[in-house]
């Protein structure tokens, strides 16, 4: 039974599900959870000695500030600048950022080869869950932002870059997918044939002027079995239960 600690700065909401289906499952990992605050150093310094599966980090700026802390990155992780799951490799550290990969393989399975708009902040760190799609288009906070963000997209992919909410609405009408990461949404850029992927809560008049709602539970669920298949164990996303 080896510990995998779940490393946060206020609170957990990777725990419970995490701990349920390893459980469940009866998988020789005891999950727990523990806030760090600028013990983040000396948290990741243990896991070699102590004999941890690993660690996941759960709230952004220990993603970023673990970066440096790891002997060796994955690709996605160099990638995306940040980590988001350290595991003890012989001596040293090596550092994945899953929550892209977990992001392709949601959209694989929802919206393989869809138009997407992306609405709300920009995140480049998921740039790269979104190679599975046909194209992507971004309403930004502005140009050069946009320009930075589609940049990581491959050029068969790239769409239409818009400044402002207000300039979305022939972008969101020539698109299949909504993915949603917070801020205003404007309820009239939504239409019947629309999938409504949110990775923050949406106001619920939003559910019925769409053909399709995925929660944000739902990346969580996929993010979480990527974690445990980088740790060796393969437990489908439906194995985990996100409130």
């Amino acid at each position: 039974m080896k510990p995998l600690v779940v490393l946060h700065q206020r609170s957990s909401q990777l725990l419970s599900p995490l701990l349920t289906a390893t459980v469940g499952h009866k998988l020789p990992l005891h999950a727990y959870a523990a806030e760090v605050g600028s013990g983040l150093v000396a948290a990741l310094a243990g896991l070699v000695p102590l004999g941890f599966a690993g660690a996941v980090l759960e709230d952004p700026q220990l993603r970023l500030d673990a970066l440096k802390l790891v002997g060796a990155l994955e690709p996605e992780a160099r990638e995306a600048g940040r980590v988001d799951l350290v595991v003890p490799e012989g001596t040293r550290l090596r550092g994945y950022f899953l929550e892209g990969v977990a992001l392709a393989n949601l959209l694989h399975r929802y919206a393989f080869g869809d138009r997407v708009l992306w609405l709300g902040p920009l995140r480049p760190e998921l740039s790269g869950g979104l190679r599975s799609v046909a194209r992507v288009a971004l309403a930004a906070p502005s140009f050069p932002e946009g320009d930075a963000f589609m940049a990581r997209i491959p050029s068969p992919q790239r769409g239409d870059v818009v400044v402002g909410l207000e300039r979305a609405e022939p972008l969101a009408r020539h698109s299949d997918l909504i993915l949603y990461t917070g801020g205003p949404l404007p309820l009239e850029l939504l239409q019947p044939y629309h999938t409504l992927l949110a990775l923050q809560p949406v106001p619920k008049e939003a559910y019925r002027l769409i053909g399709q709602y995925i929660g944000p539970e739902e990346l969580q669920r996929f993010h979480l079995s990527v974690i445990l298949e980088a740790l060796g164990f393969a437990l489908p996303p439906d194995a985990f239960a996100v409130s």
